[in-house]
């Protein structure tokens, strides 16, 4: 950011020749900032002493007599190790990161306020059980606890000036519905059709859009319970072109501020059942991905207390297990990709009065004051229908009026109690009863219990539209595309102890066109799912070994799928010629010493860009190509399914190209991308690695050339966009990775203190600390640490005792 370059450039300079040093007076005081990891620390809010483990690898192990300790434990180890993670999360929720960073923030604190993630957070909280408040507010507690026991903040305080404020048990809720809206975001993709529609019309934009492919794997074997399909009249509604363009370039703004709302976010989970593995016990593995951040968005963590006893993976600034075990359940998640957000165009007069069915109804509307650094503060008014918060308010040039109707703004949400439910949950009537509750963001969850089930649900609320598909914004002045209702928890995708023995995910498709609600219109490309359906099926008597091997593979069922094609072309030049020859023979594992994996990605994606390019002309550079799973599928349809009209280049009026001669002209502009890139012109001595680096931004120091090399991490790195291993490539900065597998993990429910897990960087948020990225290389190279779980559990321990 400019802004803080300008304002803090000579602290800057002296904070960074203090850490470079490593030593002198001002280095120990800092490091004063570094939690306390042992002895004996008095706090207030326990019933009764609250045991912190600080295992070998880093993990926390907490211990109380209540649940309401042990939430207290977890907020206290949060707050020691994210402190300033956990701020600035809060103050993107609440849309205030203009008092800190200044106006170059203040487009997308407009944003947060008006969707309003903040007022359905208080909402929300108004309407929670007694227990699950008294475990928010335990939480809080503890993390205002650990708040008081630093003697210095940590680094970013120190240098942008900022202290933070007492943690509120409505702050957890908020950042619950900001990773619903990370997940979440097919809204974009009603504004991207509408862009395709009025540049290449309704048929072509169906092309660039697929749905999924036509053989891809479905998530529920053909045996789970289905019904006939419901119709669905499609809207006939349309947004301008330039409401579009404001729309996306907004939220691109909104992603590069916050982190969030990545276009590449996925996961990977399965659960085999005990006839296809060594210990007759299911396996359960799980690997989330999200944007790459450091610290990790993840935090490791063991919660024992009252009826919770649990390990897995934590999100700084919540109070329970998001993904892991207790001692008789293991579960997973991954990305349902449903459409629970609708744009509705609304007709609003000058007295703030909009349209619906003939009559005139109010606007509500809502004073918004944002303070922003070194400036006046900024009064917006936010204006809500029934169908949500006016959008397009927040930007200029659109020529519609448009609403964002989301599940997650509903006044209800009960998501927060049903993890820690799930955390509780010792069966699967227990499990299900649990999700019940559940809200957002619809998640594929997989579950195994110690007694040898394997189970699959999918909950959160899924509307029922009376009219449309959701692919594109609708009339808002007429009840004939309203939500009627939420799909009954019963009649979404489930089943139990499938017959084929295992459970697989990946973003696919989940169900059949005979499942009789709309759950989605966009999925992603089947070739992870393909996979891992392949390598469950090729094994025998599967082992937790086993498990990390396919975690870590990097074979790209695409490549094997696209060679033949691709290598049915004539080379221009010798160094074309030797390019092909790297990929007669290849296997496709996209290794990260592998030349061939290097100038398949320059081919795949220049590929992509002459087919694509000549009819999207702006748009494709603009949006399309960071399309990742849009743009695999369509150009999977031109090249192996007969679309290949595509091929021609509409720009050349006298030629018209076959799919041959495109994919030559790709290869010759892709091989010499790459000989820049590698900055070596023979392809035989080109690595994938060299220009395929694993990027992990801190927020906001990554935007400050002086001090990005201090705070963000990078690493080379193998895999693509399509592999289990997935590392997928951000093309507007060829070919870096800004997403990956956030954390894995594997659980051996035959013996559960055999079971795994790791995130990216490292379990502190404090860059002082020897703990802030040092998991990188092992995440990098797919190894793991023990989830310890049973038995003494040996390292550092620190004990909270009541005052």
């Amino acid at each position: 950011m400019r802004l803080l370059k300008r304002l803090f450039f000579w602290l800057i300079v002296g904070l960074v020749i203090v850490l470079a040093l490593g030593a002198g007076g001002s280095y120990l005081w800092l490091r004063r900032s570094l939690p306390q990891t042992s002895g004996e620390i008095r706090v207030s809010g326990i019933s009764g002493p609250v045991t912190i483990v600080r295992d070998t690898d880093g993990v926390a192990h907490i211990t109380g007599a209540t649940e309401t300790d042990a939430a207290f434990g977890l907020g206290f180890v949060h707050a020691q190790e994210r402190l300033w993670q956990m701020e600035v999360q809060r103050r993107i929720g609440y849309g205030r990161l203009s008092e800190i960073f200044g106006a170059t923030t203040l487009d997308t604190d407009r944003f947060l306020r008006t969707l309003g993630v903040a007022r359905a957070a208080r909402s929300a909280y108004e309407r929670l059980d007694a227990d699950t408040i008294a475990i928010l507010e335990a939480y809080a507690a503890g993390v205002n606890a650990g708040i008081s026991t630093i003697p210095v903040l940590p680094p970013e305080f120190l240098i942008l000036g900022v202290q933070p404020e007492p943690w509120q048990p409505i702050d957890s809720l908020v950042w619950a519905k900001m990773m619903a809206w990370d997940l979440g975001g097919n809204w974009n993709d009603e504004v991207m059709r509408s862009l395709l529609i009025a540049q290449i019309g309704p048929e072509d934009a169906d092309a660039l859009m697929p749905v999924y492919t036509p053989d891809g794997p479905l998530i529920l074997p053909e045996d789970a319970l289905v019904r006939l399909a419901a119709s669905a009249a499609a809207p006939e509604a349309a947004i301008q072109p330039a409401t579009a363009h404001a729309l996306l370039d907004l939220w691109e703004t909104v992603h590069l501020t916050t982190g969030l709302g990545d276009r590449l976010a996925g996961s990977n989970n399965w659960v085999i059942g005990g006839e296809r593995t060594a210990s007759g016990k299911p396996l359960l593995v799980n690997d989330p991905h999200l944007g790459n951040r450091i610290p990790s968005i993840w935090y490791l963590a063991h919660m024992r207390g009252g009826a919770i006893n649990a390990i897995g993976a934590t999100f700084p600034g919540l109070p329970a297990i998001v993904i892991g075990h207790n001692e008789r359940i293991a579960w997973g998640v991954t990305n349902t990709g449903p459409d629970v957000q609708d744009l509705s165009i609304e007709q609003i007069d000058a007295q703030n009065y909009v349209r619906y069915n003939g009559r005139r109804e109010p606007v509500t509307l809502i004073s918004e004051t944002i303070n922003v650094k070194d400036a006046e503060p900024v009064t917006l008014t936010v204006r809500i229908t029934r169908h949500g918060p006016i959008i397009s308010d927040v930007t200029s040039g659109t020529g519609e009026t448009l609403a964002f109707r989301w599940t997650a703004l509903d006044e209800e949400d009960l998501t927060i109690r049903a993890f820690l439910n799930v955390n509780r949950a010792r069966n699967w009537d227990e499990f299900t009863a649990a999700l019940r509750d559940y809200k957002a963001p619809m998640q594929n969850f997989v579950y195994a219990d110690v007694e040898g089930n394997i189970s699959y649900y999918a909950p959160g609320a899924l509307p029922i539209r009376r009219n449309g598909d959701g692919r594109l914004p609708v009339p808002g002045w007429t009840d004939e595309y309203e939500w009627v209702g939420y799909v009954p928890f019963e009649e979404l995708p489930h089943v139990y102890n499938p017959s084929q023995g295992y459970i697989a995910t990946a973003n696919n498709r989940v169900v059949g066109d005979d499942y009789p609600y709309l759950l989605g219109t966009s999925w992603a490309a089947p070739y992870r799912a393909q996979r891992i359906v392949e390598m469950i099926e090729q094994g025998n008597r599967l082992t937790v070994d086993d498990m990390r091997r396919m975690l870590g593979d990097v074979v790209s069922v695409q490549a094997r799928e696209l060679l033949p094609v691709l290598l049915a072309v004539q080379p221009v030049e010798p160094r074309e010629a030797a390019a092909l020859e790297l990929l007669r023979g290849w296997d496709g594992a996209m290794h990260s010493d592998s030349a061939a994996a290097a100038v398949y990605q320059a081919y795949y994606y220049a590929a992509i860009e002459t087919i694509f390019a000549d009819e999207l002309r702006d748009l494709f550079s603009n949006q399309y190509r960071s399309r990742r799973d849009l743009a695999a599928m369509a150009l999977r349809a031109v090249l192996l399914e007969g679309r290949s009209a595509w091929c021609d280049d509409v720009t050349t009026l006298a030629i018209k190209e076959d799919c041959a001669t495109t994919l030559a002209k790709a290869l010759t502009k892709g091989v010499a991308a790459m000989a820049d890139a590698q900055g070596e012109s023979d392809p035989v001595r080109w690595r994938w690695d060299r220009v395929h680096h694993a990027v992990f931004p801190h927020n906001p120091f990554s935007q400050v050339e002086a001090l990005r090399g201090v705070f963000e991490r990078r690493i080379p790195n193998g895999g693509d966009s399509f592999t289990v291993n997935v590392a997928p490539v951000r093309i507007t900065e060829p070919y870096l990775q800004y997403n990956g597998p956030s954390y894995r993990q594997i659980i051996d429910l035959g013996d559960l203190n055999a079971s795994r897990f790791m995130h990216t960087t490292g379990q502190s948020g404090n860059v002082l600390s020897s703990r802030y990225s040092d998991y990188l290389e092992r995440w990098q190279k797919v190894e793991d640490i023990p989830m310890r779980f049973s038995g003494a559990i040996e390292g550092e321990q620190l004990v909270l005792v009541g005052e």
